[in-house]
C-alpha cells in the first residue's frame, strides 16, 4: 500500500517537474553542465526522455551551444520513437551547420519511418548537407521528393537548389532551377553570382551581376561583391575591381574580413602590392587567417619573397598559426629568394611545429626550390623519394627548371613523365618548345610545332575580359 502511494505522488508531480526542467532550461546559464544537471534532475524524477516536449526544449537548449554537443544531442533524439516535426528539422539543420553533415541524411530518413510529414523548413537545410557533402545523387533525391511533395515553388528550397548543384560544380543545373525563380532575393543572387564565381566562370558573374541591377529588386549585399570582386580578380579586371572597392567604401561594406580578403586577392592578383598592404592594413580587428595567406601567397608568387617571409615572421609574433595554404606562400618565397636551408627548416616545421601534413602541392614547392636554385639532379632525385605520386605539375615544375637551367636530358626525362600522367597539355609543349631554343635546336622547335598543329593542341587563351564587360 506504501509502495502504491510513493508510485502515485511521483506520477502526481511529473507535470510540474515537467514544467520545472523546461522553465530552467530557458532561463538558467547556457552551459553544457547546467543541462546535463536539469536532464539529470528529470530523470530522477520520472520524467522519460521520450517526452517529446522535455527532448524538443532539451534539444533546442544544446544546439544553441557553441559547438553543439553533437553526440550527446543525438542520444537524446536516438531514444524518441514519434520525433516531431520541429525536433527532426533542428536534428537536420545542426548537422547541416556542423563539419559532419552526412547524419543529417539519417535523421530525414528517420521522420519518414516515423511517418513524421517534412514541412517547408524541411529541405533547405536537407540540400545544404548534401551541398556540403558534394553528394548529387542525394541531393537529386531529396529534389524529387521536393517534387513529390509540391514544394519545389518555395524560394528557400529553390535558392537550396541553386546553392547545391553549384557546390557540385552542376552550373547548367544551378541555372535551370535559377531562371524557374519568379520572387528573386538576394539570397538568390548571391547563391548563383558566388556559386558562378566558385567554379571559375568569371565572365558569367558579370552579366549575372549586370541582370542583378537591371532587375533592381534587391541592393547588392557584402556577399555579392565578393563573388563580384573574385570574377575581377580571375579575369584580371582591375577597373571595374576599383570601382567596386569604391562602392563597398560608399556603402559601408567593406568593414568585414570576406570583402577585406577578396580585396588582397584582387589587388595581389593584378601586382599592386601596396594597395593590397593598404588593404591588409585598414582591416585591422577583421582580419584573419585567410586575409595573411592572401597577402603572403599574392607576394611569394609575383616574386616579393623577402617581403612575404617577412610577413610570415610578422603572422608569428601575432600568434597566429598557420594553416597549410600559408606553407606554400612560404615555401614559394624561400623558392624565389633563393633560401634552400630555409625552405628545408620551414618544411621540416611544418610538421614539428605545425602539425601540418605536406600535400602535393608542397612537395611541388621544394622541387622548385631545388630547381630554381640550379640543383636539377637534387630536385629529380627528391621527386623519386616522395611519399606521394607526384602529379603532372610536379613534373612540370622540373621541365620548367630545366629550361631555366638548359638541362635536355633531364627535361626530356621529365617530359616522357607528362606525356604519361597527362597528355596533351599544351603548356607542356611550350615548356618544351622552350627548352629546346634555349639550348640552341631549333630544328626541334619547328618540329614539335608542327606536331601540336597536327595533333589538334593548342595555346590556352589568356584571361580576358570585353571592355562592353568593364564599362557595364
Amino acid at each position: 500500500m506504501q509502495t502504491n502511494q510513493q508510485t502515485s505522488s511521483v506520477h502526481c508531480s511529473e507535470p510540474s517537474s515537467l514544467r520545472h526542467c523546461i522553465s530552467l532550461l530557458q532561463t538558467c546559464t547556457k552551459s553544457l553542465s547546467i543541462f546535463k544537471q536539469i536532464h539529470a534532475h528529470a530523470l530522477r524524477t520520472c520524467i522519460p526522455i521520450s517526452h517529446p516536449l522535455l527532448a524538443r526544449h532539451l534539444i533546442f537548449s544544446l544546439v544553441s551551444l557553441s559547438p553543439s554537443p553533437l553526440r550527446y544531442v543525438h542520444a537524446i533524439f536516438s531514444q524518441l520513437t514519434h520525433p516531431t516535426v520541429f525536433i527532426c528539422n533542428t536534428m537536420i539543420r545542426v548537422y547541416a551547420e556542423s563539419a559532419h553533415p552526412a547524419p543529417a541524411l539519417d535523421v530525414h530518413r528517420k521522420m519518414l519511418h516515423a511517418g513524421v510529414s517534412p514541412d517547408m523548413h524541411t529541405y533547405p537545410f536537407l540540400l545544404k548537407a548534401c551541398a556540403k557533402l558534394m553528394s548529387l545523387r542525394d541531393g537529386e533525391v531529396v529534389q524529387g521528393k521536393v517534387v513529390r511533395l509540391g514544394m519545389e515553388r518555395l524560394v528557400f528550397v529553390q535558392n537550396a537548389l541553386v546553392h547545391f548543384y553549384c557546390s557540385c560544380g552542376i552550373l547548367e543545373s544551378a541555372y535551370k532551377v535559377f531562371e524557374g525563380i519568379t520572387e528573386r532575393t538576394l539570397v538568390t543572387w548571391n547563391s548563383i553570382i558566388n556559386g558562378f564565381s566558385a567554379n571559375g566562370r568569371a565572365n558569367e558573374v558579370l552579366a549575372l551581376y549586370r541582370e542583378m541591377i537591371i532587375a533592381g529588386r534587391v541592393d547588392p549585399n557584402g556577399f555579392t561583391m565578393v563573388g563580384l570582386l573574385t570574377a575581377c580578380a580571375e579575369l584580371g579586371a582591375l577597373p571595374l575591381g576599383k570601382r567596386v572597392h569604391v562602392y563597398l567604401i560608399k556603402s559601408g561594406l567593406n568593414r568585414n574580413s570576406y570583402v577585406g580578403n577578396a580585396l588582397i586577392d584582387l589587388y595581389g592578383k593584378c601586382g599592386l602590392f601596396d594597395e593590397a598592404h593598404k588593404v591588409f592594413d585598414e582591416m585591422g580587428r577583421y582580419r584573419n587567417v585567410v586575409s595573411w595567406n592572401s597577402l603572403i601567397v599574392g607576394l611569394a608568387v609575383n616574386g616579393y619573397g623577402k617581403q612575404a617571409l617577412d610577413l610570415f615572421a610578422q603572422m608569428e609574433r601575432e600568434g597566429l598559426v598557420p594553416t597549410d595554404i600559408t606553407m606554400i606562400g612560404v615555401l614559394y618565397a624561400c623558392s624565389h629568394c633563393g633560401l634552400v636551408d630555409d625552405g628545408f627548416m620551414y618544411f621540416e616545421q611544418m610538421k614539428s611545429r605545425y602539425n601540418i601534413t605536406p600535400q602535393i602541392e608542397h612537395f611541388g614547392c621544394m622541387v622548385d626550390l631545388l630547381g630554381r636554385s640550379g640543383k636539377v639532379n637534387e630536385a629529380y632525385n627528391y621527386i623519386l623519394k616522395m611519399p606521394i605520386e607526384p602529379s603532372a605539375v610536379v613534373w612540370r615544375t622540373l621541365l620548367g627548371t630545366c629550361t631555366m637551367h638548359k638541362k635536355l636530358e633531364m627535361g626530356l626525362t621529365a617530359w616522357a613523365r607528362l606525356v604519361e600522367v597527362d597528355p596533351g597539355h599544351s603548356g607542356d609543349y611550350v615548356l618544351l618548345s622552350n627548352l629546346y631554343a634555349a639550348v640552341g635546336q631549333w630544328s626541334q622547335v619547328h618540329k614539335l610545332r608542327k606536331e601540336m598543329l597536327s595533333g589538334g593542341v593548342r595555346k590556352n587563351p589568356g584571361r580576358t575580359c570585353s571592355m562592353k564587360c568593364l564599362r557595364d
